[in-house]
C-alpha cells in the first residue's frame, strides 16, 4: 500500500506530466487550469495543494523538462581525454535533446514569456548554466581553454545553443543541423587556449 508521501508524490507527477503535455500542444495561454483537471481526472484542490498557480506548475514542468535534457547531454555526451571535446559532445547532445518541440516549445519559447525574462534566468542559472560553468571551469583547469570570463563564456554558448534550438523549431530552413552542429564545433574549438 502506498504511503501518503508517494501518493502525493504521485499526484504531483500527474499533474506535471498532464501540464507538460498540454502546454507543449495548446500553449500556456491556451491551457486552463479546468483543461489540466480534466485531463488527469483530478480535483481543483489537488492542483492547489501541489502548485499555488498555474505559473508555479509551468516552473515545475520547466524544471523537469530542463533536467530531462542536461541528463540527456551528460548521458549521451562523449567523455573524452579532452575536457574540451568532452565539452563540445555534451553541447551537441542537449542541442539534440532540446530540438524535440516539446523541450523546445517549453524551455526557450514559452518560458521567457511565461515566467519572465529573470525567472527563467535565475532557474538557468542553476541548471543549465551551472553545468556549463563547471565544464568550461573544467577545461580552464586542463589548460585546454582560455576565456576572460567563464560566466560571460557560458552564457553566450547557452545562448547559442538556444538560438540554433529555435531555428529548428520554427522552421528556418537557411542552416542544415549539420551545419549548426558544425558552427557550434568551430566556435567551442576557438576558446583553446594558444599556449
Amino acid at each position: 500500500m502506498a504511503t501518503q508521501a508517494e501518493r502525493r508524490a504521485a499526484t504531483r507527477a500527474k499533474l506535471i506530466s498532464a501540464a507538460r503535455e498540454l502546454f507543449a500542444r495548446d500553449g500556456y495561454a491556451e491551457t486552463h487550469t479546468n483543461d489540466i483537471l480534466e485531463y488527469t481526472g483530478l480535483s481543483r484542490g489537488a492542483l492547489y495543494h501541489h502548485f499555488a498557480n498555474k505559473q508555479e506548475l509551468f516552473e515545475a514542468v520547466f524544471v523537469a523538462i530542463t533536467d530531462e535534457v542536461i541528463d540527456y547531454a551528460v548521458k549521451h555526451g562523449k567523455r573524452t581525454g579532452s575536457s574540451l571535446e568532452s565539452l563540445i559532445s555534451a553541447c551537441i547532445a542537449w542541442l539534440r535533446a532540446v530540438r524535440k518541440p516539446e523541450a523546445a516549445a517549453i524551455l526557450l519559447n514559452q518560458a521567457p514569456q511565461v515566467l519572465g525574462w529573470k525567472r527563467a534566468r535565475d532557474l538557468e542559472a542553476n541548471s543549465s548554466l551551472l553545468l556549463m560553468t563547471k565544464s568550461l571551469d573544467h577545461a580552464i583547469a586542463t589548460g585546454e581553454v582560455q576565456v576572460p570570463s567563464v560566466e560571460l563564456a557560458a552564457r553566450i554558448i547557452n545562448a547559442m545553443l538556444a538560438e540554433a534550438a529555435l531555428a529548428v523549431l520554427y522552421g528556418d530552413p537557411a542552416t542544415s543541423i549539420a551545419k549548426q552542429e558544425a558552427a557550434i564545433r568551430q566556435f567551442l574549438e576557438g576558446l583553446r587556449s594558444s599556449a
